[in-house]
This record gives structure tokens, C-alpha cells and sequence, in this order.
């Protein structure tokens, strides 16, 4: 009997360290989108060609997060939005950027987590049985 009370004691403290160990850490998806943002707004290329490969690479990145962890792709897309938000904000006019990146950001800009719920689980009704009273 002790020995039941000892483990579950142990595994309780250990499951509850575990839980606030992790209540700071940032979501490896939102720092993946900070780093990527900051990539993406400071780097130049040599040619139009090579930054053209560098956004189909991105939008693929992301499509593939979207189809393998909808949750990440959320996460990874708020973030993103936010940090280009920032650094439009500190930008101002006085940055300059291609065509292909100001059409990215536009994505990042009007991003909306609920834009990706399904039409379906959106029009979804609950029924709940519940009794009649005469």
C-alpha cells in the first residue's frame, strides 16, 4: 500500500513539473516564424529567379504544415503575422522590397486563424437531448 502511495506521488510531482516547466516556453513554431520573418525581411538576392525559388519554397513549407498540423500552421502564421506587423511598424517607407515579398506579406498581413476551420465544422449543429416538460 505505501509503495502504491509513494508512486503516485512521485508521478504526480514529476507530471506537475513537467506542466510548469513548459508554462514559459515559447511553442517551437512560433519562434520557427520569428526567426523565418526576420530571415525572409533581411535577406537579398541575387536574382529575381532565386527569390521567386525562395517564396514557392516558403508557401510550400507552409501548405505542408497546414495539411500535417493544423494547430502548428495556426501558431506558426499568427506569429508570422505579427512580426511582420512589427517590422512594418519600425520600417516605415523607408524599406524597400520586391514584389514577391510585399505579395507574401500581404498573406501574413490578412491572416485570420478562423479562415481555416472548415465550412462544415463550422456549420455544424449540436444536438442535445434534453426532456419535455408538460
Amino acid at each position: 500500500m505505501r509503495l502504491k502511495v509513494h508512486i503516485t506521488v512521485w508521478l504526480t510531482l514529476g507530471l506537475a513539473a513537467m506542466a510548469w516547466g513548459q508554462k514559459g516556453e515559447v511553442p517551437f513554431y512560433e519562434k520557427q516564424a520569428w526567426k523565418d520573418a526576420h530571415q525572409e525581411q533581411s535577406t537579398t538576392f541575387s536574382s529575381l529567379e532565386d527569390e521567386k525559388d525562395f517564396w514557392q519554397d516558403q508557401n510550400r513549407y507552409e501548405k505542408d504544415l497546414k495539411t500535417k498540423d493544423n494547430i502548428a500552421y495556426n501558431i506558426y502564421m499568427t506569429a508570422k503575422r505579427k512580426a511582420y506587423s512589427e517590422y512594418a511598424e519600425t520600417c516605415g517607407n523607408d524599406c524597400r522590397h520586391s514584389d514577391y515579398y510585399y505579395e507574401q506579406a500581404s498573406k501574413y498581413f490578412t491572416y485570420k486563424e478562423s479562415e481555416n476551420f472548415s465550412r462544415e465544422a463550422i456549420g455544424a449543429s449540436v444536438q442535445v437531448a434534453s426532456p419535455r416538460i408538460f
